[in-house]
């Protein structure tokens, strides 16, 4: 009977005894939740309250360069020049007039109903208005206005300035008319209706397409044709006039050449050579230099824009027949405004003396 007792005691001792295999320590349950606590997004860090935070310290001497481990002289002065190089080339010429479309052209693509003035030139100065189209030498779709002027003689080829299109042009083309002449007046590319985008190049081309238009499609003569520029335009008749043959040349508040105004416009731009600039240069200059044609330039005084002292070098390089009509109260967009007697007299004079010829 003992025995027997003996041997349940044991069977029971034997069941109730733990299994450290299996049954986790009263230590790694709680290693186990202080894991769980510190995986877990809810975490405050309150069970680090009370912890001393350790101290981090750097040795700064390990990050300094040995002397032999600094950049030479020699290197420091090869990077800096070519960060110098870079710069050089950013503000240089060729880079600059990248960004044309933004510094010299101003277009207005506006399409404004011209109607009623064009009724009233049709019917008051005997004048056929035709809305025109014609290509760039460059092969680009070009807008123009044609007026037929009863009975004129001649032709000016109005090749404006770089703002607005052709229908801020009208009040010109208007004082033109009255003095007898036919006209007709183109926007370059990106102009008005004009296709394309405006570019230094562009301009030239879309200049000798006028041109073209004017002696092939209207059948008018070299000898007829006056090529009459404003501003930026008197660039584009220049180059008219050096590879087209024309009567006359008329230069209306315009520059002696493009490096020049862009010198005088960009200081800087004074460090760089003249073959630093994109082509065509627009050198008018270097045009009437060699030009034996009549030249009529008229430029306001007060011409704060463009001043004046691009039309005297202009008149010293021309070596043709020449006249100047120095406007005293004119700037450079109100010449129609404040000196119309004298700018209609002096281009109504130089028509004559053309027509006197053919």
């Amino acid at each position: 009977m003992n025995s027997n007792v003996s041997e349940t005691q044991q069977t029971d001792n034997s069941t109730s005894a733990p299994d450290n295999s299996t049954t986790p320590t009263k230590d790694s349950t709680t290693n186990s939740s202080a894991a769980t606590a510190t995986s877990s997004p809810a975490d405050t860090g309150d069970h680090l309250r009370g912890q001393k935070t350790p101290k981090l310290y750097v040795n700064l001497e390990r990050w300094k360069l040995k002397e032999n481990e600094k950049p030479s002289f020699k290197r420091r002065a090869t990077i800096e020049a070519a960060k110098l190089s870079i710069l050089f080339f950013l503000l240089s010429p060729i880079c600059l007039f990248q960004l044309t479309r933004i510094l010299l052209f101003f277009p207005d693509q506006t399409k404004y109903d011209l109607s009623q003035p064009f009724h009233l030139i049709q019917q008051k100065l005997k004048t056929k208005v035709q809305d025109v189209r014609f290509k760039s030498a460059n092969g680009k779709l070009l807008h123009g206005t044609y007026f037929a002027k009863e009975g004129a003689k001649q032709v000016l080829l109005f090749s404006h300035g770089n703002g607005g299109n052709i229908a801020h042009r009208l009040p010109a083309v208007i004082h033109m008319l009255n003095l007898g002449a036919s006209v007709l007046v183109y926007d370059y590319q990106g102009y008005g209706q004009s296709e394309g985008d405006p570019s230094v190049g562009g301009i030239v081309e879309d200049g000798i397409g006028a041109y073209d238009f004017l002696n092939k499609v209207k059948g008018w003569k070299p000898s007829q044709i006056i090529a009459y520029g404003e501003s930026l335009g008197c660039a584009v008749t220049c180059q008219i006039s050096k590879q087209r043959e024309v009567a006359g040349v008329v230069l209306q508040s315009g520059f002696s050449s493009l490096p020049t105004a862009a010198r005088d416009r960009f200081i800087w731009l004074n460090l760089f050579p003249d073959f630093t600039f994109p082509q065509p240069q627009l050198n008018n200059c270097e045009i009437l230099a060699q030009s034996k044609v009549p030249l009529l330039l008229i430029h306001g005084e007060k011409d704060e824009i463009l001043p004046i002292k691009y039309a005297d070098q202009m008149y010293k390089a021309a070596t043709a027949k020449k006249q100047f009509i120095r406007l005293k109260h004119s700037g450079h967009n109100d010449v129609l405004n404040l000196d119309l007697k004298e700018y209609t007299a002096a281009l109504g004079s130089f028509m004559k003396s053309l027509d006197a010829k053919t």
